[in-house]
Protein backbone atom coordinates (compact mmCIF):
# COMPACT_ATOMS: atom_id res chain seq x y z
CA UNK A 1 0.00 0.00 0.00
CA UNK A 2 1.33 3.38 -0.77
CA UNK A 3 -0.03 6.61 0.78
CA UNK A 4 0.50 10.35 -0.17
CA UNK A 5 0.08 12.79 1.99
CA UNK A 6 0.38 16.15 -0.22
CA UNK A 7 -1.63 15.68 -3.09
CA UNK A 8 -4.02 18.48 -4.66
CA UNK A 9 -7.54 17.04 -6.15
CA UNK A 10 -7.99 19.43 -8.78
CA UNK A 11 -11.05 20.22 -10.73
CA UNK A 12 -11.25 22.24 -14.12
CA UNK A 13 -14.22 23.04 -16.68
CA UNK A 14 -13.78 23.76 -20.08
CA UNK A 15 -16.92 25.36 -22.17
CA UNK A 16 -18.72 23.48 -24.68
CA UNK A 17 -19.70 26.96 -26.43
CA UNK A 18 -17.67 30.30 -26.95
CA UNK A 19 -20.34 33.03 -25.73
CA UNK A 20 -22.22 33.51 -28.34
CA UNK A 21 -23.61 29.93 -27.91
CA UNK A 22 -21.04 28.26 -30.95
CA UNK A 23 -19.76 25.36 -30.49
CA UNK A 24 -15.85 24.86 -30.73
CA UNK A 25 -14.22 23.11 -33.88
CA UNK A 26 -12.11 20.48 -33.51
CA UNK A 27 -8.43 22.43 -34.08
CA UNK A 28 -9.38 23.81 -29.92
CA UNK A 29 -10.49 20.14 -28.55
CA UNK A 30 -7.58 18.83 -30.59
CA UNK A 31 -5.00 21.37 -29.06
CA UNK A 32 -7.11 20.69 -26.02
CA UNK A 33 -6.73 16.89 -25.60
CA UNK A 34 -2.56 17.26 -26.70
CA UNK A 35 -2.13 19.76 -23.93
CA UNK A 36 -4.28 17.74 -21.37
CA UNK A 37 -2.66 14.70 -22.10
CA UNK A 38 0.71 16.24 -21.84
CA UNK A 39 0.24 16.93 -18.42
CA UNK A 40 -1.72 14.36 -16.97
CA UNK A 41 -0.52 10.58 -17.28
CA UNK A 42 -4.77 10.07 -16.01
CA UNK A 43 -7.32 12.31 -15.66
CA UNK A 44 -11.21 11.63 -15.22
CA UNK A 45 -13.22 12.92 -17.80
CA UNK A 46 -17.18 13.12 -15.76
CA UNK A 47 -18.90 14.37 -18.58
CA UNK A 48 -21.04 17.18 -19.27
CA UNK A 49 -22.05 19.15 -16.58
CA UNK A 50 -24.56 22.68 -16.77
CA UNK A 51 -23.35 25.34 -14.56
CA UNK A 52 -24.64 29.37 -14.06
CA UNK A 53 -22.61 32.41 -14.69
CA UNK A 54 -23.82 35.53 -14.78
CA UNK A 55 -27.02 35.77 -15.86
CA UNK A 56 -26.89 32.92 -18.46
CA UNK A 57 -26.25 28.94 -18.39
CA UNK A 58 -24.26 27.31 -20.20
CA UNK A 59 -22.29 23.44 -20.52
CA UNK A 60 -19.26 22.60 -19.44
CA UNK A 61 -16.51 19.45 -19.93
CA UNK A 62 -15.67 18.33 -15.87
CA UNK A 63 -12.40 17.27 -15.45
CA UNK A 64 -11.39 16.00 -12.42
CA UNK A 65 -7.15 14.54 -11.27
CA UNK A 66 -5.26 14.32 -8.49
CA UNK A 67 -1.54 15.94 -8.81
CA UNK A 68 1.45 15.50 -6.38
CA UNK A 69 2.92 19.00 -6.48
CA UNK A 70 2.81 23.08 -6.37
CA UNK A 71 4.31 22.88 -9.55
CA UNK A 72 2.15 20.98 -11.52
CA UNK A 73 -0.83 23.47 -10.11
CA UNK A 74 1.62 26.19 -11.59
CA UNK A 75 1.83 24.11 -14.79
CA UNK A 76 -2.19 23.96 -15.03
CA UNK A 77 -2.47 27.41 -14.48
CA UNK A 78 -0.35 28.11 -17.25
CA UNK A 79 -2.84 25.83 -19.67
CA UNK A 80 -5.95 26.96 -18.30
CA UNK A 81 -4.18 31.05 -19.66
CA UNK A 82 -3.43 29.74 -22.72
CA UNK A 83 -6.73 27.73 -22.60
CA UNK A 84 -8.92 31.34 -22.09
CA UNK A 85 -7.48 32.53 -25.21
CA UNK A 86 -8.14 29.50 -27.19
CA UNK A 87 -11.78 29.14 -25.36
CA UNK A 88 -12.34 33.04 -25.69
CA UNK A 89 -12.79 33.29 -22.12
CA UNK A 90 -12.04 35.75 -19.61
CA UNK A 91 -11.80 33.23 -16.75
CA UNK A 92 -10.87 29.89 -16.50
CA UNK A 93 -12.15 27.25 -13.45
CA UNK A 94 -9.83 25.97 -11.18
CA UNK A 95 -10.38 24.20 -8.10
CA UNK A 96 -7.77 22.22 -5.91
CA UNK A 97 -7.47 21.17 -2.92
CA UNK A 98 -5.24 18.79 -0.71
CA UNK A 99 -6.48 15.34 -0.40
CA UNK A 100 -5.18 12.07 0.86
CA UNK A 101 -4.30 9.66 -2.55
CA UNK A 102 -3.77 6.07 -1.65
CA UNK A 103 -3.54 3.56 -4.64
CA UNK A 104 -4.57 -0.04 -3.54
CA UNK A 105 -3.37 -3.19 -5.01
Amino acid sequence: MQKHGDSFKVTLLFPLRDNDGKPFDEEIWSWWWDQITRLFAGFTDLGVVEGWWQGHSDLNRWIVVVVRTEREINQIREFLRLACKRFRQEAMYLEYHAVRFEEIK
